[in-house]
């Protein structure tokens, strides 16, 4: 079926259903005689023509360079309520590699991670919880996206992300992976309390300027483009940073809003961890390492003997988030690039196309809310 056919069977026929038309046109259609398929992803007939008709007024032009994808695996404050209830009982890859995760996360604590359903809110602000929680989903949804063929040209790892981008790329194995996420999350639970704001619209170079009455308590945590950054420090000292910055810039559409964690990541209140982090984590088994891996802590390809150093891990959770200069690193010399976010919804889009423009594809693997 033609795009024009569905779109004229949608508009004439009242007793057409979207698993009958799903079904006809899959595997009741030769599919020989076209040079292009193009896939919608929709859950009702009205949503459906929607797309149908916006697709069929669209000129379509042949890529000159196959799609180069690039995977980004976000970090702390996604919303995180719990597991798609779909894929774990229709995707037994998805499902399976859940379970193993979690196994290797109760050999070092009792941490239950399935079932997903009825965590408080209070248990996902935990980072005990939420970083495991979050690293599974990841490591689970990327497997199943191989399974499927979709394999990127490198990835990229926000903050934490970065763990499971490595073990995703092969430079950690699983079991190690587990490890770090393990280590690290317990020890960041043991840090004060602490306050994280995203602050957007406004070239970082300003926001910066304006923390200088501040130096010691709050400090830019993440670069995530050239006009949007994270800012951390203790509760106090960011409210009054947040308060100067919305009247300092109050003409110029700031963006500002407070992440949901519990602690200052990427702070100097991490200081008190990172000798004890450096020392559990190891040894780490060197793997070779399948594609390219832009961490996060230099902005930069990381190499295999990273990915093994304590030290490396130490730095990582301690230094600001160079996401900006990652994101760019990414896509030099790569013609057709396209991101994919390794989140339980959309995160960093935006970030990624303040970076690179606004015609950057970027497309999330998973929707908040929604179950198709």
């Amino acid at each position: 079926m033609t795009i024009a056919d569905t779109a004229d069977q949608l508009s004439t026929r009242n007793s057409i259903t979207l698993p009958s038309l799903a079904y006809t046109s899959a595997c009741r259609r030769s599919h020989a005689n076209y040079r292009y398929r193009k896939a919608f992803v929709t859950n009702s007939l009205q949503h459906l023509q929607q797309e149908v008709m916006s697709a069929r007024s669209t000129e379509f032009a042949m890529s000159k360079v196959e799609p180069q994808l690039v995977f980004v695996f976000c970090g702390n404050g996604v919303t995180l309520k719990e597991f798609s209830e779909a894929m774990l009982s229709s995707e037994p890859v998805f499902r399976d590699k859940c379970k193993e995760v979690e196994a290797l996360f109760q050999k070092h604590a009792p941490i239950s991670i399935l079932p997903a359903k009825g965590r408080s809110s209070k248990e996902l602000l935990n980072p005990e919880l939420s970083q495991p929680m979050l690293f599974t989903l990841q490591v689970a949804l990327a497997s199943l996206l191989k399974y499927w063929g979709i394999k990127p040209v490198a990835a990229v790892g926000h903050s934490v992300g970065e763990i499971a981008a490595a073990h995703f790329a092969g430079y950690l194995s699983l079991a190690d992976a587990v490890k770090v996420i393990y280590h690290r999350s317990r020890l960041q639970a043991k840090t004060p309390s602490g306050r994280m704001l995203v602050v957007g619209n406004i070239p970082v170079q300003e926001i910066a300027e304006c923390l200088h009455p501040y130096s010691g308590k709050v400090c830019i945590a993440a670069f995530n483009s050239p006009i949007t950054c994270t800012l951390s420090g203790n509760p106090d000292a960011v409210d009054a940073v947040q308060k100067d910055l919305a009247q300092t810039f109050s003409q110029r559409n700031i963006f500002l809003h407070v992440l949901n964690v519990p602690a200052a990541y990427h702070s100097p209140s991490m200081d008190m961890i990172l000798g004890e982090l450096e020392e559990t984590i190891q040894p780490l088994e060197k793997q070779k390492g399948e594609i390219e891996v832009i961490s996060t802590l230099t902005g930069m390809a990381a190499s295999a003997n990273d990915f093994i150093q304590g030290k490396f891990w130490a730095r990582h959770t301690r230094e600001p988030v160079a996401f900006t200069q990652a994101i760019e690193t990414a896509a030099r010399d790569r013609e057709n690039v396209v991101f994919v976010e390794i989140s339980p919804h959309r995160a960093l889009q935006r970030s990624i196309k303040e970076t690179l423009g606004k015609a950057t594809p970027v497309f999330s693997s998973l929707q908040s809310d929604v179950e198709y």
